[in-house]
């Protein structure tokens, strides 16, 4: 009696396993997941307006190119996929820097590209790409919808852009949420993008930014030539690193001959 109660003990186990993995959603084919994607076209006249130069190889393009096959170096050494891009103050240019760098990357074609924009209390990527009236669309952190394939748009076959139009006074406690870290998760797992970029706010005066950083692997600091100071970029350069792993600073603006931005 002792060996059959046994048997249907891990018979019972057995099936309560597979219901188990009958419940749990299946992952999709990745190609499935970017074909669903609303397809928006980006306008060149608006991209050359917003400082927007990396839709085409050149000399424009060359300084963003090199610091995209940096970062990629790095990321893919390191097995990290997600990389916030942010600044010590307002007005260094991340988020122009975050879409040349996201246009650059996407050239790549082996590459499928996801761009979030996590500036969610002065969202600036929807005007930068010309995208205003694409939908509108808005990022499914934004509480307007749910659905994250609903809200995101395809440029081409590789590039993904998950765009805000509304700013949020409650941004850091949105970013914060559990919900944001599985959606992200849920990204990963259906889209497979090999790398995400995040667009986020500067570190200061607000917490947005610190905190969205745990939910990166790693970060870009962009300072500005004309406007950030040492103890600007010190600070800045710490906070970052207490949180996740800094790869380093742009210096945007920089007058200078072989400046990289």
């Amino acid at each position: 009696m002792e060996q059959i109660t046994n048997t249907d003990t891990l018979l019972r186990t057995a099936q309560e396993e597979q219901t188990a993995l009958q419940a749990e959603p299946r992952p999709l084919d990745p190609a499935d997941s970017w074909a669903r994607l609303t397809e928006a076209q980006l306008d060149p006249v608006v991209l050359k307006r917003h400082h927007i130069q990396t839709t085409q190889p050149g000399p424009s393009a060359a300084p963003y190119d090199r610091l995209r096959t940096r970062l990629l170096s790095h990321m893919r050494a390191a097995g990290h996929r997600r990389v916030a891009i942010t600044a010590p103050t307002q007005g260094c240019g991340s988020s122009t820097i975050t879409a040349n760098l996201a246009l650059s990357l996407a050239r790549q074609s082996d590459l499928r590209v996801m761009v979030l924009d996590f500036n969610l209390r002065n969202p600036k990527l929807i005007h930068i790409f010309g995208l205003s009236e694409a939908g509108p669309r808005f990022s499914v952190l934004t509480g307007q919808r749910r659905n994250f394939d609903s809200t995101c748009l395809r440029v081409d076959e590789n590039l993904g852009l998950s765009l805000n139009a509304t700013a949020l006074d409650d941004a850091a406690e949105r970013l914060a949420h559990g919900r944001t870290a599985n959606l992200l998760d849920r990204i990963e797992r259906d889209f497979a993008p090999d790398i995400m970029l995040f667009d986020l706010a500067a570190l200061g005066p607000a917490d947005d930014a610190i905190a969205a950083l745990p939910l990166v692997d790693c970060a870009l600091l962009v300072a500005r030539a004309d406007k950030s100071t040492t103890r600007e970029i010190d600070d800045a350069e710490h906070m970052v690193a207490e949180n996740t792993t800094c790869l380093g600073v742009v210096l945007n603006g920089c007058r200078f001959a072989g400046s990289d931005v």
